[in-house]
């Protein structure tokens, strides 16, 4: 093994930490992994997931160049906290949370007094599935991530945690936390409400119906409904930690609601059809986007 290799520890082995081991296989990091549960810290290793594991987390902390904490939004403020003075001066810490202000507060809070570099940053790759049997290695692949440096932040530090996701396949973009919040709430977790609504509206009826709404329901249906199957506790506490960026983003979802009744209610179908078609043109114009990323052309603009 090179003399000259970094040392990343992923804390959590689950669907991201995981997936993000299997991506740095053949990397020029050196990967250890930690997870309390002794038996899938076997199954990293066996798997080829992490180089090497250790019962003891503290160990692991004291010799890691970068740690990713991959774990949920409460838990990764409770590791921060439980072993800010576990870290060496000068290492860097970053996080995979899908919600960034209240995690980036509390990395400043607990990390820089001890001389440790927090960067917070979110990939925007995930499945409705969760779990180290839910792993794959191209889960970040052409992926965004989202870094959210504040003005305090490290230039050096950012410039690790930017490469390390680059490092796998990840696009990334640079944004203010709370602005990440306000971002995903519209992007990411509405979604995960309105499929939640959603199925709920098809499906939760009485017994004697619900055979055939199950028979009723299609393709359409499960495309659409796919992320209700998502953790329930994981998206209360992402909730939870985005309260009011996600009624701002629920309150804009009811405008566009309110509107689409009205313009049925008042028979208006040529105006229904005008905004089926915006709906399209937004959506396919979101697509070529994506598959403009995919082809490794020029990155998409930055957010500061």
């Amino acid at each position: 093994m090179s003399d000259n290799k970094k040392t990343v520890l992923i804390v959590g082995l689950g669907l991201l930490g995981g997936s993000l081991g299997m991506a740095l296989r053949n990397s020029s990091w050196r990967r250890l992994g930690w997870t309390r549960r002794k038996e899938i810290r076997e199954w990293a290793l066996q798997e080829n997931v992490v180089d090497a594991t250790d019962d003891d987390v503290e160990q692991l902390l004291a010799t890691a160049d970068l740690t990713v904490i991959c774990l949920p939004v409460p838990h990764i403020i409770d590791f921060i906290r439980n072993h800010a003075n576990d870290w060496r001066a000068g290492a860097v810490v970053t996080d995979i949370g899908s919600v960034k202000e209240v995690i980036v507060n509390c990395g400043e809070s607990y990390l820089r007094p001890e001389g440790v570099h927090f960067v917070g940053s979110h990939p925007m790759a995930g499945t409705e599935k969760s779990g180290p049997a839910a792993a794959f290695p191209t889960l970040y692949r052409n992926a965004e991530t989202l870094i959210t440096p504040i003005q305090q932040t490290n230039q050096a530090a950012l410039d690790i945690v930017t490469h390390f996701w680059r490092d796998i396949g990840t696009k990334t973009v640079t944004i203010a936390p709370r602005e990440h919040d306000l971002l995903v709430a519209h992007t990411s977790h509405i979604s995960h409400l309105l499929a939640l609504a959603l199925t709920q509206t098809a499906l939760d009826c009485p017994e004697p119906e619900q055979a055939r709404r199950y028979s009723a329901c299609a393709t359409g249906f499960r495309d659409t409904s796919r992320i209700s199957s998502s953790s329930p506790v994981m998206w209360r506490e992402i909730i939870e930690h985005n309260q009011s960026a996600i009624l701002t983003a629920m309150q804009e979802f009811e405008n566009h609601w309110r509107r689409l009744r009205a313009t049925i209610e008042k028979r208006d179908f040529d105006g229904l059809e005008q905004e089926f078609g915006n709906g399209k043109e937004l959506r396919d114009n979101w697509l070529k986007y994506k598959n403009f990323k995919k082809t490794g052309a020029p990155e998409w603009r930055t957010y500061n």
